[in-house]
């Protein structure tokens, strides 16, 4: 298979809220990052301005943008704790082979790498390799995978995954279908842990359906020339992290956080590191060791171990 065979087939996917300034740039980083134009671009709104409605009709109309879904602000859809549903419908109205699913403030980066995404594509035929994804803000390695570079993890994060879209299909089918086929009136699969918890529908169900079937995502070990980060950051601030990040500034104590675990209590590129709240984290995860080791990690400053 070609690079231009493997893009073909990709949907890339996005449920987006706002970000005005740079979902037009950000959208042309991840097209950089897969090595062209996909076979389509999905993006689902939930709720935005007219100004960002505004952004998504001017790429419509100049071709970067296939399938495009709105919503009023005040539609019942509209809620941060249902934001998942956006997600949903951006991969049900997909119609590509693979998808691969992105979040406007999760920046990639690659330099080199040209067979990435062919690779990629022949790493799902893997029967223990759900999706290749990452951006992981804590810790998730679960064990390296079999050749260097790679590592695999218990989480899917919607913040980057690149996945066979029946997979995807498979797996919300068989842990919520009788709740997307209500419409998503019925009560949640998720249990309501009372922070929030129901939002992460999309992810809880991934993350369900691969442990089941033993299956895990695929991760490339960062370094300089592949970074993809979640920034948490939005509006004029993204724009500035943006340029920062694209300039290779600072990013070696936010590279692995999900591998070498750094970053205990999860941090965001752009942001100041709580360095306390890391701290009490550390000590309360015994999994990772003595308090000392802990320590060490944190003082490194993010560095390789």
């Amino acid at each position: 298979m070609t690079s231009q065979e493997a893009l073909k087939q990709i949907s890339l996917c996005a449920a987006n809220f706002g970000n005005a300034d740079a979902f037009g740039d950000v959208l042309e980083d991840w097209i950089a990052f897969l090595g062209g134009r996909p076979g389509e671009i999905v993006i689902v709104d939930g709720g935005s301005s007219p100004a960002t409605h505004a952004v998504y009709w001017n790429l419509f109309q100049a071709g970067r943008i296939d399938k495009l879904q709105v919503i009023r602000a005040e539609h019942p859809d509209n809620s941060r704790m249902t934001c998942f549903i956006q997600e949903h419908a951006a991969v049900a109205i997909s119609a590509g082979k693979y998808i691969l699913c992105f979040k406007s403030d999760t920046l990639p980066y690659r330099g080199g790498h040209e067979d990435w995404l062919v690779r990629a594509i022949q790493y799902l035929e893997r029967p223990d390799t759900f999706a290749v994804g990452g951006s992981f803000n804590l810790p998730g390695r679960h064990h390296d995978a079999p050749w260097p570079g790679w590592y695999f993890s218990e989480k899917c994060s919607s913040n980057f995954a690149l996945m066979k879209r029946q997979s995807f299909i498979d797996a919300m089918t068989e842990f919520g279908g009788a709740y997307i086929a209500s419409n998503f009136t019925l009560p949640s699969p998720v249990a309501d842990d009372g922070k929030g918890s129901t939002r992460y529908f999309i992810e809880t169900a991934l993350e369900t359906y691969m442990k089941k079937h033993g299956q895990f995502t695929l991760a490339r070990v960062e370094d300089p020339t592949w970074t993809v980060f979640h920034t948490n950051a939005a509006g004029s601030e993204l724009v500035k992290v943006r340029a920062d990040y694209l300039a290779r500034k600072n990013i070696e104590p936010f590279m692995n956080a999900g591998y070498i675990q750094p970053l205990l209590g999860g941090c965001f590129y752009g942001k100041k590191r709580n360095r306390a709240k890391e701290l009490r984290v550390a000590f309360g995860a015994s999994a990772l060791g003595p308090p000392w080791r802990a320590l060490k990690r944190l003082l490194g400053g993010g560095q390789r171990t």
